[in-house]
């Protein structure tokens, strides 16, 4: 698929209030949008501890953030999107969109790889009910 036509269907997406309505619910963590995201189009979510990576922009206020990153290398944000109004998508191929990231999101060797617990645990779970 171009990039091009990927931006455009990851933003659609991203930007979807049915998909992502916050409050409340699950979405309304950054954690959980990145999930969503990885779950429909692959990749894996990234993050930090605000502490550990000073030069964010993003995640100052919340003591760090989430993202999602898809393995064709589009950063992700849906929540950075419905809670603060900043464009959800940036190719890390493109230099522009590359140094957007770094100013939103620090360091790329600051961004930690983010277990994802729920599907480690399912699978145990499964087993001890057996």
């Amino acid at each position: 698929m171009d990039r091009t036509v990927r931006k455009k269907r990851l933003e659609r997406f991203s930007r979807s209030e049915r998909i992502f309505p916050g409050g409340e619910h699950e979405t309304g963590n950054c954690t959980a949008c990145a999930r969503i995201i990885t779950r429909r189009f692959g990749g894996e979510v990234r993050g930090y501890y605000h502490a550990d990576n000073p030069t964010a922009r993003v995640g100052e206020i919340q003591y760090g953030h989430d993202f999602a990153v898809t393995e064709d290398r589009f950063l992700v944000d849906p929540w950075l999107y419905h809670y603060y109004g900043e464009p959800p998508v940036l190719d890390m191929d493109a230099p522009a969109d590359r140094a957007e990231a770094a100013a939103r999101y620090g360091p790329e060797e600051n961004w930690k790889l983010m277990p994802d617990w729920q599907a480690i645990a399912e699978p145990q779970a499964r087993q001890i009910t057996r």
